[in-house]
């Protein structure tokens, strides 16, 4: 029988968890590294729903993105995630930013939904760029993020000319604006990006795309998911059907 430890240890190969920030926190955050699970549910955040979804399916893991444990725990409630995991029995794998740094993580799932060519690496978290196959005003390249990010919106700006060259970073990434356009980029996607960020791309006539921090990273579920239950076709792996960030858009 698989134990989660064998589970880990694949996600190790290919997303070595020693490469994590060191600021993370990731690994077999909750339960017994030598339990046999049979069902899982891969998800970006382990929230209330979540666990429930856990229980309703009988799965005994959840492998998930963000760490379930991130600051250290003073007190623990009846009402938490954390206690509401350990009271069911259901253990949790995280992969955070060793993900994101992986060759089969978080950006390369941007990279590959965006259909981009000829990649190269940006040097900052795993961020990445490459060239659109067909080169698009930023209207319609916005408009092709919103399909293929599954958006119901996002922000963006106009550079004022046809992309052909993006830079892109999982997540909170904006700081990578900056080599960006060291990197001759006329466009950068993100999940998050500051004001003064968005400033500099305007001021050096590069468009940026604001997807929001999950749409970004949401990529990654369905590609983890396919990956490990390839790996072990003996254990059930589901994408979380019930995981939201819970924002909405006024159209």
């Amino acid at each position: 029988m698989t134990k989660i430890v064998d589970i880990y240890n694949y996600i190790d190969s290919f997303a070595p968890f020693d490469t994590a920030m060191d600021f993370d926190n990731v690994g077999i955050l909750v339960g017994d590294k030598n339990a046999e699970p049979t069902r899982a549910i891969v998800t970006l955040d382990v929230t209330d729903e979540v666990v429930a979804e856990a229980k309703e399916k009988s799965a005994q893991l959840i492998i998930s993105h963000h760490p379930v444990i991130f600051n250290p725990l003073k007190r623990l409630s009846a009402d938490s995630v954390v206690y509401k995991l350990a009271q069911s029995g259901i253990s949790v794998i995280s992969a955070h930013t060793n993900l994101d740094l992986s060759s089969d993580g978080t950006n390369t799932a941007m990279f590959n939904a965006l259909e981009l060519q000829d990649m190269e690496q940006l040097e900052i978290d795993g961020g990445l760029i490459g060239s659109l196959k067909i080169p698009m005003s930023a209207n319609e390249f916005a408009n092709f993020i919103k399909v293929k990010f599954n958006c119901d919106g996002l922000r963006f700006s106009d550079c004022g000319e046809k992309i052909c060259r993006v830079a892109l970073v999982a997540g909170a990434g904006g700081e990578g604006i900056f080599l960006a356009k060291a990197k001759n980029a006329q466009a950068f996607v993100t999940g998050e990006i500051k004001h003064h960020e968005v400033l500099f791309a305007r001021q050096n006539n590069i468009a940026i795309f604001d997807v929001g921090h999950s749409k970004c990273e949401e990529l990654i579920v369905p590609v983890l998911c396919e990956k490990l239950s390839k790996k072990f076709p003996k254990i059930e792996f589901y994408q979380s059907e019930k995981y939201t960030d819970g924002i909405k858009y006024i159209i």
